[in-house]
């Protein structure tokens, strides 16, 4: 009698492990799939940024013969800016990756805690069951 006590419980801890388990690999799929598609967006925009400052630049080379000065002008503002731009992309990108980590830390941390929770009222029920059998 007692050993079946045993096998329904560890059963069920079981169960309810791999459900807490279960919830949190969907929520890191979940969270991994949203950060890939926030990156995929940025690669997109950035991707358009360079087409546009190439057409810029393209656009800025006739002006190299007729008043250099003001070339030498043009290009360093929008190679200032440009990188001004790059950055905050970069700066975006990395408040993604940072706010997804967070979100699977916490959500780690809560199964973590239920796994643990599980676990501990298992053993203290095992070790009625046992105590209940001797």
């Amino acid at each position: 009698m007692a050993e079946q006590e045993q096998s329904e419980l560890w059963a069920d801890a079981n169960r309810r492990l791999l459900g807490d388990l279960t919830e949190l690999s969907i929520a890191a799929v979940k969270e991994t799939s949203g950060l890939l598609a926030d990156l995929q967006r940025s690669s997109l925009d950035a991707l358009r940024e360079h087409q546009d400052a190439m057409l810029r630049w393209h656009a800025m080379w006739p002006e190299l013969v007729s008043d250099p000065l003001r070339w030498y002008q043009t290009v360093l503002l929008e190679g200032v800016d440009t990188a001004q731009r790059t950055f905050r992309l970069m700066g975006a990108n990395v408040r993604a990756l940072s706010q997804a980590v967070d979100r699977v830390h916490a959500t780690a941390e809560q199964a973590g805690q239920r796994v643990q929770e599980t676990l501990s009222s298992t053993a203290a029920r095992a070790r009625e069951t046992v105590r209940r059998a001797a």
